[in-house]
């Protein structure tokens, strides 16, 4: 019986080297390939590749975002369709920790981590454009997001990713559901005393006009402090400026790990003590995923600042 069985083992000639010559010409093979990668991602990252496109009228059906903002629009807009979102999508900068986990890969902005997902569409930051030119140079379309300056920029880059993605009506309902959500908030404060408001943090860092908060700031009924500072997009300024502003309400980021002790460093400040908005004890945290946003949840960003900001009239309890 045991010479039976060993006559109907299946023989394997082995290599010189003592693979099986299968599995060693699998081996060779995988490693040919990630050669070919290699060279093919370092001499397009040396060449100079016109931007690729989109290709109008086409419906992609393999999306991959490889930006926080990407993720939180296209969560919405194309959820079946998305094999992968950036590695921020886990983050405290994120509004979709939880909408998130039904898509289990992250890709960081890198070349090969990119290609091994094999997208047939890519949504990158225009701040990793050395990425974007390899992705595109192999033929893959993509688009680059840039701006982040207002509201109306969150509507035109949600339009625009719909179109993309082939799905422009399910964009128009979502801007929709945005518009009315900011809408009622600007619409139940008319009328209502403005009060001046700083977004501060710890470096002294503020965001003046020009910028998705100044609109969220005045969208809730209030008046941005960095705007009238003359600020414009984001600046840092000195201590003795601050003070010296004056501001009714301030607002701080919270978050575990950023700043965790800034609030009470500030409300312990003796040169903060005469600041109004620390003497009648209206200094605010807010989710830092909802101050860095760039999409349509800058509506719960709008609805946040104006229950801070007029209380009597949003009783509700802020998130």
């Amino acid at each position: 019986m045991a010479a039976e069985l060993e006559l109907l083992r299946p023989s394997v000639r082995t290599s010189p080297r003592g693979l099986p010559l299968p599995a060693r010409s699998l081996w060779l093979a995988a490693c040919l390939g990630v050669v070919i990668v290699a060279v093919t991602i370092r001499l397009v990252s040396s060449a100079q590749i016109p931007p690729g496109h989109v290709k109008e009228g086409s419906v992609p059906s393999r999306i991959l975002s490889v930006n926080v903002m990407s993720d939180e629009i296209l969560l919405a807009l194309v959820p079946e369709r998305l094999i992968g979102l950036s590695v921020v999508a886990d983050s405290e900068s994120s509004n979709i920790v939880e909408e998130a986990k039904v898509i289990p890969a992250r890709v960081n902005a890198d070349s090969e981590g990119i290609l091994l997902l094999n997208p047939d569409l890519v949504f990158i930051g225009s701040h990793q454009a050395n990425v974007a030119r390899q992705i595109e140079s192999l033929g893959i379309p993509l688009v680059q997001i840039q701006g982040f300056e207002s509201i109306e920029w969150i509507r035109s880059l949600i339009g625009k990713m719909g179109t993309s993605a082939g799905v422009p009506e399910r964009a128009a309902h979502l801007i929709a559901e945005m518009n009315a959500r900011i809408e009622n908030v600007s619409r139940r404060v008319a009328g209502l005393p403005r009060p001046r408001v700083l977004l501060y943090s710890e470096s002294g860092w503020v965001s003046g006009g020009k910028t998705t908060i100044d609109d969220a700031i005045r969208a809730a009924g209030g008046v941005n402090v960095a705007a009238e500072m003359g600020i414009v997009g984001g600046g840092k300024v000195p201590q003795e400026r601050v003070i010296m502003a004056d501001p009714d309400v301030i607002l701080l980021r919270y978050s575990r790990t950023w700043e965790s002790g800034f609030r009470q460093a500030l409300l312990g400040d003796p040169a903060f003590r005469d600041v109004k908005a620390l003497r009648n004890q209206r200094v605010y945290s807010i989710p830092a995923r909802l101050l860095v946003t760039s999409s349509h949840h800058i509506a719960q960003t709008v609805e946040t600042i104006a229950r801070h900001l007029h209380p009597d009239v949003f009783p509700e309890t802020s998130p």
